[in-house]
């Protein structure tokens, strides 16, 4: 904890909110430019492999980020990255709103990508941090957060779009918030870190050498590839299938509702059963909605309830996975969170230019195989996990 920048003696209820706040505006980014991309393809002339293309480089920068984080958070203290990742966050929205294209996206892309590793390590290792110092569970909670957050995003994008706004007045709006939430951090001071983490770069890549962390690793890649899917073509599909875009927008806000009610949900089932139970029901929610989405003359109600189900599926898994890890390897929450979370950006870099190529080649329907495929992938590793419950 940096007592410079954080004189007070920290308080867990402050904290718990505070991260809370960066999951919220996370999700109101994100799912802001789920909408946004339809919006963005004619302004910018784009077509699908240009978007797909466009959404590697936000998670190629974010995984250098995450990486290299443990050795980041030791030179600058976990708050100083979330104020320099809000600050940036802020930066990319508007350099966003001025590009003219493709390249420009590219570097505007580039800044949210840094911005979002910066939080994603500090919301997830700090929230870990708390865990370990309360012996309280919310890392479900928090995630529940984003996709809450993800709720209001594309409400608010889709009615205010219908409503006559640009895409440029959506961008200038986050960059707001983000100062907002800037300026609440300040006063606020972290959970001591635990004791284990190590500033090695390498802090990461070692701990993904220990088999159990490797596998809950690669099955939280899977289980994010249907969000991935979700974020950055569900819009664009349910357009093609005749929705406008207050309609579309309303269900890529039902898609983050059902993964906000299924982070909810996920917590006590994990209590319950353990995390093994939880990833089948994940794993088997993403097939059926797979199934659904490649049904011949597809109808756009179908589609939306495949997308609805998806959200519930991909709920849990990060969050499970997140919180097994910690119990394999306890005192390590940088390492952990980079690990797991660098891995899981992975299916960022891996899924949109996939889609975008099949896309352009067969149709974007046949491109959604691949929410199907990762659940069936899913439940085959679902095995290597430990059978435990949560306590």
């Amino acid at each position: 904890m940096d007592a410079s920048l954080a004189p007070r003696p920290w308080r867990p209820l402050p904290v718990v909110m505070l991260l809370f706040s960066y999951m919220l505006l996370f999700g109101i980014t994100v799912s802001t430019f789920g909408v946004l991309w339809a919006e963005l393809m004619p302004t910018l002339r784009l077509d699908e492999a240009d978007i797909g293309n466009a959404q590697l480089a936000s998670p190629l920068i974010a995984i250098v980020i995450l990486l290299a984080g443990g050795a980041i958070v030791a030179i600058t203290g976990k708050k100083r990255l979330a104020l320099a990742g809000l600050v940036i966050l802020g930066g990319a929205m508007i350099v966003t709103a001025r590009a003219d294209g493709f390249w420009a996206l590219i570097g505007a892309l580039l800044l949210q990508g840094t911005a979002f590793g910066a939080l994603e390590m500090v919301i997830n290792s700090a929230t870990l941090d708390w865990e370990h110092a309360t012996g309280r569970s919310v890392m479900n909670a928090m995630h529940a957060g984003f996709s809450g957050g993800a709720v209001i995003g594309a409400l608010v994008a889709g009615a205010l779009l219908e409503a006559g706004w640009t895409y440029q007045d959506l961008l200038y709006a986050i960059a707001a918030l983000s100062a907002i939430a800037l300026l609440a951090t300040l006063p606020i001071a972290y959970a001591p870190e635990t004791g284990g983490d190590s500033s090695s770069p390498l802090a990461a890549f070692h701990i993904l050498a220990v088999p159990a962390i490797a596998w809950l690793a690669l099955i939280g890649l899977l289980g994010v590839v249907g969000e991935t899917v979700a974020i950055g073509w569900s819009v664009i599909y349910l357009q093609q299938l005749g929705a406008d875009v207050l309609a579309s927008g309303a269900a890529f806000a039902l898609f983050n509702a059902t993964m906000f009610v299924g982070r909810l949900l996920n917590a006590p089932l994990v209590a319950r059963w353990g995390p093994r139970v939880s990833l089948v029901v994940s794993g088997a929610l993403l097939v059926i909605a797979g199934g659904l989405l490649l049904l011949p003359q597809p109808q756009l109600w179908i589609a939306i309830v495949a997308f609805a189900l998806c959200g519930v599926g991909v709920a849990g898994v990060i969050p499970t996975v997140l919180s097994a890890a910690a119990r394999v390897a306890p005192g390590q929450s940088g390492a952990i969170t980079g690990a797991i979370m660098a891995t899981a950006y992975l299916c960022f870099i891996i899924i949109p230019p996939l889609i975008g190529a099949i896309a352009v080649r067969y149709g974007l329907q046949l491109a959604l195989i691949s929410i199907g495929a990762s659940g069936l992938a899913l439940l085959v590793l679902v095995g290597r996990v430990a059978p435990h419950r949560a306590g």
